[in-house]
């Protein structure tokens, strides 16, 4: 077994987040808030180092008043092999409303405000123990905020079973970013989103991201990351992903993604894992590499340039000899998928070359499953 680091590895090396400044314990929504991010201006202002202890689960919707907005829920599938509930598609923006369009079940749904918390700069947010997290909402950084810690929380229910009911994290013109052993279950919608800003240095180490839902008839979550930064550099190491039909990341943008180490396991219906670039007009390179695919039908797809492969050859090893210094990991697939989709684009191993010095080293593919559940998740920092 290979035993997790301590310290932020590959891009965001180097990450400090609150070290050196005041160290405040919080147990209230209210309080964890306002310690979050004292000063606003339509951001966090807030950039003073502090360290955020959370020592229990802390309701941040308990008290928060009900918002309604139309919604729709997808036609019940003629069979379902289990039962579920069906999950409701809230219409809180015109952008979606073409979700709902025609559809003749339409109605006014509850939901309570998912706005995701304000993180400022110099931030670290460290759970105690095992059973330290936040519910009901998620974190936000954005507008330009830097060196942030995120440790050690359980992140969950967010309005649940109510697609664009909210996201876990949001990373949106953020950077140096660490994102390590928290587990997530339960999200409305995404666990991870860039969105549209640039972000740079992030990485999302050792985390669990638990799909298991009732809310589909697969039993599994569909939207799970949506990283399409117009810019950065993002490391996704040691990460237990589990129980998806999809968006596992799905990837689009200008950004750099490095996926080491990471066990992709169980796609109950058709699911995909990577979804690698929506069109010709994004620039996205991606390495793939020492990761693990369990019981996943389609772990890779899409029109953008990626480098990955399940075993060396005489022309692999050249190129990443040339590209990277080492050899690429290759990674497992427990069945192997049919038909295959695994490419290895030059391109990508081109971008990964200009950056190699900041990119994490990869364990081999074969110690993946043990390491990454003895390693991945809450209590074990």
């Amino acid at each position: 077994m290979v035993k997790a680091s301590n310290k932020p590895i590959g891009f965001a090396a180097g990450v400090t987040g609150g070290a050196g400044g005041e160290v405040v314990r919080v147990r209230t929504a209210k309080d964890l808030e306002y310690q979050l991010c004292r000063t606003r201006w339509v951001g966090c202002t807030d950039n003073e180092p502090r360290v955020i202890e959370i020592d229990s689960t802390i309701d941040m919707v308990a008290d928060k008043p009900l918002l309604y907005a139309n919604g729709c829920t997808d036609a019940k599938p003629a069979t379902c092999s289990r039962p579920y509930k069906p999950e409701v598609m809230l219409i809180v923006s015109e952008n979606e409303a073409h979700r709902c369009a025609g559809n003749p079940t339409t109605k006014r749904y509850s939901y309570k405000d998912s706005t995701g918390l304000l993180v400022g700069s110099n931030k670290t947010i460290v759970g105690v123990g095992s059973k330290a997290g936040v519910k009901g909402l998620g974190f936000k950084l954005d507008k330009g905020v830097q060196n942030i810690i995120i440790r050690n929380l359980s992140i969950t229910d967010i309005n649940y079973g109510q697609v664009f009911g909210g996201d876990a994290i949001t990373i949106w013109g953020a950077s140096g970013v660490w994102i390590d052993h928290n587990y997530f279950a339960r999200i409305g919608r995404q666990m991870i989103v860039t969105g549209f800003g640039d972000v740079d240095k992030v990485t999302l180490s050792n985390n669990e991201f638990d799909g298991r839902t009732e809310y589909r008839c697969d039993g599994s979550h569909y939207w799970n990351f949506l990283l399409t930064a117009p810019t950065g550099r993002v490391t996704m190491a040691g990460n237990w992903i589990h129980d998806f039909s999809g968006r596992a990341p799905s990837l689009g943008g200008n950004a750099f993604y490095h996926f080491a180490n990471n066990l992709f396991e169980r796609t109950p219906s058709n699911g995909h894992a990577f979804e690698i670039g929506h069109g010709p007009e994004e620039k996205l390179n991606t390495l793939i590499e020492g990761n693990y695919f369990k019981s996943v039908n389609a772990p890779v797809g899409g029109p953008s340039p990626f480098f990955g492969l399940w075993k060396q050859t005489a022309a692999t090893r050249a190129l990443c000899t040339d590209a990277l210094g080492r050899l690429c990991s290759g990674n497992i697939a427990d069945p192997m998928p049919q038909p295959d989709a695994m490419r290895q684009d030059s391109a990508a191993l081109a971008a990964a070359k200009k950056i190699r010095s900041g990119m994490a080293k990869p364990y081999s593919a074969s110690s993946v499953e043990q390491s990454v559940r003895a390693n991945a998740g809450v209590g074990k920092i």
